[in-house]
């Protein structure tokens, strides 16, 4: 297979495409250029001049997927990203389920990859991590991927890379109103509604979904419903307001292993964030203002009961003082913690609460329209372990229109979470930050106006790590733990007519002795092909070396997952699809003991609804 996949990157390093649609058109023919992202620094740019690795997903590409989850589409469609399964949807919290590793960095739960929604934080306050199950495709209008550290700009949990999911906004005039349905195996079953309305000042968007699941083993049910809300408001050609709410509540059932299956062990989840924003934009500087509070209150079948909160606020300012030069500064502040007991033993675990405070600054200057500079530096203050200082530079060098090469260092960090300081299974107050170093180079080259690909190379070393060590009950938390990771990565489009796109990437990553939820290799290709009032999607997603446990124990096999998603538009406010997955029927499973199910299939209809355009 190692051939194989060898064979496949070498043949797609000519073949495919670039990132993002422009309105460029000749002959009828619709051109690619590199997406403007927003996540690798704080202010829009083209993609070619960020020093950072980035994936671009768009709402398309989500759709097309055919995925409730999110998580589960970018999992295919991100090189070096990976995310654990156990079931046809939900992941639940009292498993090794949704764990997400950006090449091999995780956490143990996903402490080191930061998930944010419209660049506020989302993790819960005591454990630190973000909860899977919140995250749907529905609510995305596009989703921007770093692939390594981030912590200059964003802080803790930013170590091994950020997922900053920015939600869909009304963009019509008038009222929209839309709804959909599915039905599949193992009774799954999704709902989902939604209304806009627009002025042109004024946009509202408010939606509600309703997902559920026998599951495809006994004891694996899980049952979620999501509200939705994101308004804005341009008070005038410079200023904007934003409001951005979302309650989510879940309830899962871990089947366990098969080896040792589990009955009745449930978690009961209910999740609410906000935000808003005041944004500026003028000639020379432009910034944002937000403030979030996010909350949580999880009930588990063994008693444990926790209530949590994170609040804070984050602020932001773009000066332009000349063509090519962006001088940002900015600070962030954030308030976390909760408490809880066992509502069955009596044991109160305590209320906690740690407040974490930064500033950093950033430069970016372009020279001849070719070199792109970046470098930039944050202060970390935290009531618990004091200051660190994170540092980053890099360098994008524009040789011809259609090659890039990219270079960067940067220091990632995460914070100790209120679990490993105050908790369990040894709390340890004393614990300061795990750490990481970056370097990278990469390629962006355009082979043909309709083709082109990134290439990326790494080499990740951290320190510090904060592991378990002893047996029970002389347990020590410490931070006694390294690594060094390295591998490379690849990612292209092609598309040779107007209604086929083709798209691959490939990563292969050596991650030391961190094997646990690791691919060594994971390979992806999608075919999307329009004809008239249909649209088709098929995919191929390899996976080998995976497994379930670090030192390479619990090897899982290698496996291959082909799926399907075909839509119709029936009538110009409805339309008709189908998905599939694991069409060849193939065993496998990405958590030791957890087989994931066969064969399945859903069908299902959309309706959309306006007065307005």
């Amino acid at each position: 297979m190692k051939r194989c996949c060898c064979a496949f990157v070498i043949t797609a390093f000519y073949l495919s495409t670039g990132y993002g649609q422009t309105s460029k058109t000749d002959s009828a023919k619709v051109y690619y250029s590199r997406p403007v992202v927003v996540t690798g620094t704080q202010v829009e740019m083209s993609e070619r001049y960020v020093p950072a690795s980035i994936s671009v997903v768009t709402s398309k590409e989500l759709k097309s997927s055919g995925q409730i989850s999110l998580l589960d589409a970018l999992s295919q469609q991100v090189p070096g990203l990976f995310v654990a399964q156990r079931g046809v949807i939900g992941y639940g919290i009292n498993s090794q389920a949704g764990t997400i590793t950006i090449r091999g960095l995780g956490g143990s739960p996903n402490t080191q990859v930061l998930v944010m929604i419209d660049g506020v934080p989302q993790f819960m306050g005591l454990f630190g991590h973000p909860l899977p199950d919140s995250y749907l495709s529905e609510d995305a209008e596009r989703v921007e991927v770093i692939r390594g550290p981030a912590s200059v700009l964003y802080g803790t949990n930013a170590m091994g890379g950020v997922i900053n999911i920015i939600t869909k906004k009304n963009r019509d005039i008038g009222t929209t109103l839309r709804a959909g349905v599915s039905y599949g195996s193992f009774n799954t079953q999704e709902y989902n509604a939604g209304a806009g309305y627009g002025t042109g000042k004024l946009n509202i968007l408010l939606s509600g979904d309703h997902d559920q699941t026998d599951g495809h083993r006994p004891n694996s049910s899980f049952n979620t419903d999501d509200g939705y809300l994101n308004a804005g408001y341009d008070m005038d050609d410079n200023f904007s307001f934003r409001l951005n709410g979302s309650i989510n509540k879940f309830k899962t059932y871990n089947p366990g292993t098969v080896m040792s299956p589990l009955v009745n062990n449930w978690v009961d989840v209910l999740r609410s964030t906000s935000s808003i924003s005041l944004d500026d934009k003028f000639s020379q500087f432009d910034g944002s203002l937000k403030l979030f509070y996010s909350y949580g209150d999880h009930t588990v079948y063994d008693g444990f009961h926790s209530l949590d909160r994170n609040l804070g606020a984050v602020v932001y300012q773009n000066f332009h003082p000349f063509e090519g030069s962006v001088f940002t500064v900015g600070a962030d502040y954030q308030h976390y913690g909760g408490n809880a007991v066992n509502n069955i033993t009596g044991l109160n675990y305590g209320r906690h609460y740690v407040n974490e405070f930064g500033v950093y600054a950033l430069v970016e200057q372009l020279f001849f329209n070719q070199v792109m500079l970046n470098a930039g530096a944050r202060i970390e203050h935290s009531a618990v372990y004091g200051d660190e200082i994170v540092p980053q530079a890099g360098v994008a060098w524009t040789l011809t229109a259609s090659t890039t090469l990219k270079a960067s260092v940067s220091k990632g960090f995460r914070s100790p979470t209120i679990r490993e300081l105050y908790l369990f299974p040894a709390p340890n107050p004393d614990l300061e930050p795990e750490r990481l170093w970056n370097y990278e180079i990469g390629l962006l080259q355009s082979v043909t106006r309709y083709a082109a690909f990134e290439f990326t190379s790494f080499l990740a070393e951290g320190s510090n790590l904060i592991l378990t060590e002893g047996v029970y009950p002389s347990l020590q938390l410490l931070n006694s733990g390294s690594f060094t990771h390295r591998g490379v990565e690849f990612a292209g489009h092609y598309r040779p007519t107007d209604n086929l796109r083709i798209e691959a990437n490939y990563s292969y990553i050596d991650p030391g002795n961190q094997t646990y939820s690791t691919p060594r290799q994971k390979l992806f290709v999608g075919i999307n092909y329009t004809y008239e009032r249909a649209d088709i999607s098929l995919t191929l997603q390899h996976i080998a070396d995976l497994y379930g446990a670090d030192n390479s124990q619990k090897k899982l096999p290698n496996y291959a997952v082909v799926g399907a998603h075909i839509s119709y538009e029936a009538a110009e406010f409805a339309q008709i699809f189908v998905t599939g997955d694991n069409l060849l029927n193939a065993s496998y499973q990405t958590i030791y003991g957890y087989p994931m199910p066969g064969r399945t299939l859903f069908v299902g209809l959309n309706f959309r609804l306006g007065t307005g355009g």
